[in-house]
């Protein structure tokens, strides 16, 4: 069984903005590959990786140029794919070792929920009352806006585990906090005719689900679901091997759109896929399958390249790509022998 046997539209993937130097490459890819494999959605994770103009300190480490940008959205539209940038506007404000400030707190240090002279334990994460913040944040979502001329835009929100803690947050409800950031960036975009998009994970209670501190939120936040704008669409990921997958159901009730969005292991994807299928509400709009490894990795591992990259989970790219022809070229559905035993 493949894509092919749901009943969802959209196929789509989740990837990480290529280096400046792979932009050419990346472009081929997408004309040789991404086309011949159905893909018409490209969410791209950009973070900070971008040469703004409005506000220099805060570009990444690899930033793509206005014209770098401009090549991929050619492509993208040559091959009637739609792309869509994504920023972290709350978590993950840090580089990938997960400890070093990332763009935007590398030039607002002040914009940080916790001391930045304080290592974090996973990732920062914004302050959403700093009195500066949003001014600042839309300015850059705006020239991502400019340069991708997208219909949606993906404003990040997984994984946040500090809220409410500074000064100015403090004694504040997290769901609230959380809501109101949102539908501060919702509204920013909805003002410009773009649909906003966002993971799911602070939205739903682990306590209630029995998921874990990833995969929900443990710190009180998911009462936002019923606070946030109903025309955020919802990107819903889960990895593990589990018979039991209620947030596309949650998310229906709470009147928002999906997209699925399984990772590296083809067996553990075909459990949230089936178990979403039978318990459909009529919000799932596809499928997008994650990376989240370096783009050149994926397209080293379409091709067959060998790699070595033991650092990035226990799958790695290899197994990413699997699943990616597992789900979207009807490659076979098996699971690796050394997760055999393991929840991934």
């Amino acid at each position: 069984m493949s894509v092919k046997n749901y009943p969802w539209k959209s196929k789509a993937l989740n990837i990480f903005a290529p280096h400046p130097d792979q932009v050419d490459r990346f472009c081929e890819f997408v004309k040789t590959d991404l086309v011949k494999d159905g893909i018409d959605t490209i969410m791209m994770i950009v973070r900070y990786n971008y040469m703004f103009t409005s506000h220099p300190e805060c570009r990444g480490n690899f930033p793509l140029s206005y014209d770098d940008v401009q090549k991929m959205v050619a492509v993208c539209k040559e091959c009637g794919i739609n792309l869509i940038p994504n920023m972290n506007l709350m978590g993950h404000q840090t580089v990938q070792d997960y400890k070093d400030p990332d763009g935007l707190l590398r030039g607002h240090p002040d914009f940080s929920e916790t001391p930045i002279d304080e290592e974090p334990e996973y990732c920062y994460s914004l302050c959403p009352s700093h009195p500066e913040i949003l001014g600042i944040v839309t300015d850059l979502m705006d020239e991502l806006i400019d340069a991708f001329k997208p219909t949606m835009f993906h404003m990040g929100m997984d994984e946040i585990f500090y809220i409410g803690m500074c000064d100015r947050c403090k004694g504040k409800d997290p769901a609230d906090l959380l809501a109101g950031w949102i539908n501060k960036l919702a509204d920013h975009l909805l003002a410009k005719g773009i649909t906003p998009m966002m993971w799911g994970d602070r939205l739903l209670d682990s306590a209630k689900l029995g998921y874990g501190p990833w995969d929900a939120s443990q710190n009180g936040t998911a009462p936002a679901i019923d606070k946030i704008r109903k025309e955020i669409i919802i990107t819903d990921w889960h990895y593990h091997n589990w018979h039991w997958f209620p947030s596309p159901e949650i998310f229906a009730d709470a009147g928002l759109k999906v997209y699925l969005c399984p990772f590296n292991v083809a067996p553990n994807a075909k459990l949230f896929l089936d178990y979403a299928k039978e318990h459909d509400k009529g919000n799932i709009l596809g499928i997008m399958e994650t990376t989240w490894v370096p783009v050149k990795w994926f397209m080293d591992g379409m091709e067959g390249k060998e790699l070595d990259d033991e650092k990035w989970y226990k799958g790695g790219t290899p197994h990413i790509v699997h699943c990616y022809k597992w789900l979207f070229r009807d490659g076979e559905l098996k699971r690796p022998k050394e997760l055999e035993e393991e929840d991934d």
